[in-house]
């Protein structure tokens, strides 16, 4: 979310990145061929684009005249390029339209990036991967800010338990404004935090718990006293091969999309700031 009110109004980050992994599409094509007189098998393996698109409803269900209301309409997009078995190169993008006082239509922050996929193993089921992303500065908060890129690295160490994935990812942000400064305020330079997710899945009912934890430095090398915290929970359903939906909660700070790698005010889970949201997913 980029406006004054990003940092606490949409709900589709751990909860909902945790359900919307988009599944690979290929093509497979088998035929025979016949050259000097022989048959030759030919494969072929026509790799796509994959990716989701999702349209989501937040809200954390105050009454629409309370000045505490907040309710958002949202979209998001993703898209994946599989290079080979270890490398996946990746976009996302997205935008909201907020419902409560300024009610407009306001974009967020593009991504694009680069996963390699188990740089290290252990066990039997634990890997260790790393992403880096560059942030293309498409919202209006960046805007403002002057934000001429971000690069994100993350680390994400994970394991399974038959039908239940854990995973640790540390990460973090430097951002590359075109001034220290904007307003009057120091801007921040880095990001840095840590997730915690545990995510069940049984034939097409899946469900997960995320924790989220972190904390900034300015430019001119001012760090909060303490770390914020932001928990998540979510379930979803697999309709059909192409369409899915979830209903999620999160503390009151949202995390702002963990994909994006930004970061917010979070807060432990309370029940009187909660967000909550519901979305519908359709893969490709």
């Amino acid at each position: 979310m980029q406006n004054t009110k990003s940092h606490r109004v949409r709900l589709i980050a751990l909860a909902i990145s945790s359900l919307i992994s988009f599944s690979a599409i290929a093509t497979e094509s088998t035929g025979s061929v016949i050259e000097n007189g022989e048959d030759t098998d030919c494969k072929s393996v026509v790799s796509i684009i994959d990716g989701s698109f999702s349209i989501g409803y937040d809200s954390n269900f105050y009454d629409k005249d309370d000045y505490r209301s907040e309710r958002n309409l949202s979209w998001d997009l993703s898209l994946q390029l599989p290079l080979s078995e270890q490398y996946k190169l990746y976009l996302a993008t997205g935008a909201y339209r907020a419902l409560e006082d300024e009610t407009g239509d306001f974009w967020n922050d593009t991504i694009i990036g680069l996963t390699r996929y188990s740089i290290l193993s252990f066990g039997e089921t634990g890997s260790v991967d790393i992403a880096g992303q560059f942030t293309i500065p498409t919202s209006e908060t960046s805007r403002k800010d002057d934000l001429i890129t971000a690069f994100r690295i993350a680390m994400p160490v994970s394991i399974e338990y038959g039908n239940t994935n854990l995973s640790m990812t540390p990460r973090i942000r430097k951002n590359f404004h075109r001034y220290k400064t904007a307003g009057g305020r120091s801007l921040t330079e880095w990001i840095y935090g840590i997730s915690l997710a545990a995510d069940y899945s049984a034939d097409k009912f899946s469900a997960g718990l995320s924790a989220l934890a972190g904390n900034t430095i300015s430019y001119q090398g001012t760090r909060r006293d303490s770390f914020d915290y932001g928990t998540s929970a979510y379930v979803a359903y697999q309709f059909t091969d192409i369409v899915s939906g979830a209903l999620g909660i999160s503390s009151s700070g949202f995390y702002t999309d963990a994909e994006r790698g930004n970061l917010g005010d979070l807060e432990l889970f309370d029940a009187d700031k909660a967000v909550y949201n519901a979305t519908i997913s359709f893969s490709f």
